[in-house]
């Protein structure tokens, strides 16, 4: 994260605490047990903000990766 912009990062730490916040809210559906689709709704929605960190950060990094390091990153982890 050595080439991202104070308002990048800052960015990130925004969508990181609000993913936090959804993370939190499944915990308490899952104990009030509430209904199945409603659990996967949000855990789908979870996945798509911590996707769209993961770009993110793996452009940043495309900077001080080589392109085939950054290219074996984007196929491992998305």
């Amino acid at each position: 994260m050595g080439g991202m912009l104070i308002e990048e990062r800052k960015k990130l730490q925004v969508m990181l605490k609000r993913i936090q916040g959804q993370v939190g809210g499944i915990e308490k559906m899952v104990g009030d047990e509430k209904n199945c689709e409603a659990v996967v709704t949000q855990l789908v929605a979870s996945m798509s903000s911590l996707k769209n960190v993961a770009k993110t950060l793996l452009a940043d990094a495309a900077s001080s990766c080589s392109k085939e390091e950054y290219t074996k990153l984007l196929k491992r982890y998305l």
